[in-house]
């Protein structure tokens, strides 16, 4: 128990060390410096994913998250719940069937598995002799060896685009890392959360303000 509670720490302590706490943060993040419109106040979200439930959780814990910031959101299943790729005029029938005057599309650019290191150490063990003494046994009991460990975990980059479904044209678009992802609705979660910061930083999404200057 203690020697795997040992290996546990060290594997932790790699990929602390390797800067791969386990979240989501915003890479790269561009918008469009021509547009001048006021924030979107419905918006469409959608998943680029064949995996149906995945795409129905992420749209559903997305919209639920927009919809708590003070933003009016749909998930694209409940109008367009085929699988997979659809037609563009299918496509403008359902933002139109949405009332969407704006839509978040999000699909997984990259899935990169990757190892840290840790070097592990050594605690010098008292001489025999000095370990005849139980108070110098005692201290010495406590002298423990790490291997060197090896941890894998997995950096999941995404990318965000916000649309202008009025026009069709790209208004938005980030890029975010996962480092480790866990469990899927708490990553989501986390995710949304840092998009929507930036979306309300620039004005796009919420109560009309001002536009920082760019």
């Amino acid at each position: 128990m203690r020697a795997t509670a040992f290996t546990l720490l060290s594997a932790i302590a790699a990929v602390l060390l390797a800067g791969c706490a386990p979240s989501t943060r915003l890479t790269n993040a561009w918008v469009d410096p021509e547009y001048a419109g006021p924030p979107f106040r419905k918006v469409l979200v959608l998943a680029i994913s064949r995996e149906s439930g995945q795409r129905r959780t992420f749209e559903d814990e997305f919209a639920g998250k927009l919809r708590a910031a003070g933003v009016d959101a749909v998930p694209g299943y409940r109008l367009l719940p085929e699988d997979g790729q659809v037609a563009k005029d299918k496509l403008a029938e359902t933002v139109r069937r949405a009332g969407a005057d704006g839509a978040i599309v999000t699909r997984v650019l990259s899935v990169d598995r990757r190892t840290a290191y840790s070097p592990g150490y050594v605690t010098v063990v008292p001489s025999i002799g000095y370990r005849r003494d139980f108070y110098g046994y005692y201290g010495s009991a406590w002298a423990v060896t790490v291997p060197p460990t090896a941890y894998q975990y997995e950096v999941v980059v995404v990318e965000t685009n916000l649309w202008n479904t009025a026009d069709g044209t790209l208004v938005w678009s980030g890029t975010t890392q996962t480092t480790d992802p866990g469990e899927l609705r708490r990553e989501i979660a986390g995710y949304a959360e840092v998009i929507i910061g930036a979306l309300r930083e620039r004005g796009l999404i919420g109560a009309e303000s001002p536009r920082p200057a760019r």
